[in-house]
This record gives C-alpha cells, structure tokens and sequence, in this order.
C-alpha cells in the first residue's frame, strides 16, 4: 500500500515536537522544543538588516488574536523537526528598496547558522516567505 504523503509544513498553527540534542548523555536525554527553536528563529531572522519584522496572515491573524491564540510571531514560524534536524519556515516583511533575494538569502544564512550553533541541529533548509514591503520610516516608527 502506498503511503501518504504527509505536508511538511501544515497550514495550521503547528504542535511544537521535541529535536532530541543528546540521548548519550550520561546525566541524561537534551531536548529542545519547537518553540524553543522558533524562539531562536525570531531573533536570527530579525537581526539581519532589512528585515523590519516577523509577520502573518493579516486576516487570520487579527482572527487568532480575537479568540485568545498564540502571539502572531508564533503562529508565523513554523517547525519541521526529525530527530536531530530541522526545516524551518517563516514569513517575513522588509524594508521598501532593498534586494529582495539577497534579503531572503541572509536570513537563511543567519537562521541555519544560529540553529546549528546553539542547538547543534542540522538544518535542513529554511523556507522565508516576504509578505510586504514597508517603508523605513514607517518600519522605525513601529
């Protein structure tokens, strides 16, 4: 019997799994949550220059903080974890004027690289969705 394929990253708001770091350890098991990783994601993506904020749906999310639901920056990293990877999937926005790709490209970087070094996880891939461009003065302002 074929089997299904499973969506690698579903359209709800994601159950966080745990990456196990160390299972050799002898005081014991290391693991991380999926929250702790986006935790991580948030700031790395942030940090680079360019990027104004971590953003999501607007509709969905101005429903979700309606009704009591995770934080918006939550709900827009989402966390594939397999053992002792990870895949990562954020949506962004950026600053009007600034290359978009090249934007893309360093959050990626920046992302895999502050996984990998704070956790030890391999990092499958990143996938950064840019949902607007905001004005720079209008970013600082928020």
């Amino acid at each position: 019997m074929a089997k299904p394929k499973a969506k690698p990253f579903p359209s709800r708001s994601p159950l966080y799994p745990e990456a196990i770091v160390s299972g050799d350890h002898p005081r014991g098991v290391i693991r991380i949550t999926g929250g702790a990783i986006a935790t991580i994601v948030r700031k790395a993506a942030c940090s680079v220059e360019g990027v104004t904020r971590i953003t999501g749906n607007s509709i969905v999310d101005n429903i979700a903080e309606f009704v009591g639901s995770k934080k918006i920056q939550d709900r827009s990293i989402q966390v594939e974890i397999k053992e002792s990877s990870v895949a990562i999937e954020l949506a962004i926005n950026i600053c009007y004027g600034v290359s978009l790709p090249e934007i893309a490209a360093n959050v990626q970087k920046n992302v895999s690289a502050e996984i990998h070094n704070l956790t030890g996880l391999t990092v499958e891939r990143v996938n950064v969705i840019i949902r607007e461009m905001e004005d720079i003065q209008e970013a600082a302002e928020k």
